[in-house]
């Protein structure tokens, strides 16, 4: 069946999009490294919740995966096992964000969801951290606790203080005329 001349379907990504895209893993990825230095304190999941509720599942996939990519690269941990447990564990805040979190619009109720992001993010990659580092199980816990709750407390504060001002500036930005 073909499709009248003049209407035309909008493609998947345009290349406006693309660039926008581009640009924000260049974002997730530089304030990553930029922090650092504090232990899993940053705006990774402020910025992945951000990027699911703009651009959805498949399009925040997208930006993960090329960030985990470049992420791994760049600190030299490139590893099968380790980068497959990382990139399953990112998967999860666009998984949750966009099905069990799908309607939410409510800074506070998205900074809780960040929180439990990180948590299952830290829950994740237990199993990673145990093969690549042959590292027991119990201890591994007790000693990463202290890094999860840092990690939660940098989601919720940070979704909870820049969600919404980031959500009208790339809103903003996504409707600019090009």
């Amino acid at each position: 069946m073909s499709t009248p001349a003049n209407k035309t379907e909008k493609p998947f990504l345009s290349a406006r999009e693309l660039c926008i895209m581009a640009l924000l893993t260049v974002i997730l990825f530089a304030q990553e490294q930029l922090m650092n230095f504090l232990p899993n304190i940053n705006f990774t999941i402020l910025l992945m919740v951000l990027y699911a509720k703009t651009f959805g599942f498949v399009k925040t996939g997208m930006i993960i995966t090329v960030y985990l990519i470049l992420d791994a690269t760049f600190m030299a941990s490139l590893n099968p096992i380790w980068t497959t447990g990382q990139w399953i564990a990112w998967m999860t805040v666009p998984l949750l964000i966009c099905t069990v979190f799908k309607k939410t619009e409510d800074s506070l109720k998205l900074a809780f969801a960040g929180a439990l992001c990180a948590f299952l993010y830290c829950w994740v990659m237990i199993l990673p951290t145990m093969w690549v580092l042959h590292t027991p199980f119990v201890p591994y816990l007790i000693k990463d606790v202290p890094f999860e709750l840092l990690l939660a407390a940098s989601s919720f504060l940070g979704i909870l203080l820049l969600y919404d001002p980031l959500q009208k500036l790339l809103k903003k930005l996504l409707r600019m005329e090009g």
